[in-house]
């Protein structure tokens, strides 16, 4: 017998489907405090530190919308932006990637209200 959470997506509560693929990887990140929102966008209260998890790309599932503090995704192996914030209410630091981002680059991706550490 399965059980079902009053007001859930059915599929979430099953542990299938596209959100709770994002919510397994965020959790296995270390990411808390999020929504995933009707569009599979993340918003995330707080900091988002993705600092050296060896990482090369972001998963095509994940879309990261609004970050309320820091986001950071250093020392890892990305060469590409895709996936990360729109917004992030406090620093942005990408620094020590294989590809190694201008601030530029990210300004076009995000709207960074403080520092940004390429």
């Amino acid at each position: 017998m399965y059980k079902f959470e009053k007001k859930s997506d059915s599929l979430v509560s099953l542990g299938i489907g596209k959100k709770a693929l994002i919510a397994r990887w965020l959790d296995e990140m270390g990411v808390t405090n999020y929504i995933i929102n009707d569009d599979y966008t993340i918003d995330v209260k707080g900091n988002v530190n993705l600092y050296n998890k060896g990482l090369d790309k972001f998963p095509d599932y994940i879309k990261f919308g609004k970050v309320g503090g820091s986001f950071s995704c250093s020392y890892n192996q990305l060469v590409s932006l895709e996936g990360c914030p729109d917004s992030v209410g406090g620093s942005f630091d990408c620094s020590d990637n294989k590809k190694q981002f201008s601030k530029e680059e990210v300004k076009k991706v995000c709207k960074v209200k403080y520092s940004i550490y390429v």
